[in-house]
């Protein structure tokens, strides 16, 4: 919860006012609604996860943030590149019954992605 700011202005009016004795009522502007940028989940619905990358993987994802931003975007951070990336993901066809090792892994996500 905010706390009310009052200022000396605010309590005894303008200096102008204070010199002239004016009756004036002090009219404090309403302040403006916050407006959240993003939808955000619930804490409750986010667990935490720890990732591990190599650092060829972690520049590229410094990379996209900083493209973001500096393409007159907001720098995005790499968690939310890597949670977008999961959701984009979810709406493919991606099979993975039956992958051995990695490198079918990477295979099937790159044909994935291809289509």
């Amino acid at each position: 919860m905010k706390r009310a700011k009052i200022t000396e202005e605010l309590a005894y009016g303008s200096a102008l006012d204070r010199l002239t004795g004016s009756d004036r009522p002090v009219v404090t502007p309403e302040p403006k609604p916050a407006v959240p940028a993003t939808p955000v989940l619930p804490k409750s619905n986010m667990i935490k996860l720890s990732v591990f990358l190599n650092r060829e993987e972690d520049a590229y994802l410094e990379n996209l943030a900083s493209t973001a931003k500096f393409s007159g975007g907001k720098k995005l951070s790499k968690t939310k590149l890597i949670e977008a990336m999961v959701r984009a993901f979810r709406k493919t066809n991606l099979d993975v019954r039956g992958v051995n090792d990695e490198q079918e892994l990477l295979n099937r996500v790159s044909a994935e992605v291809r289509q």
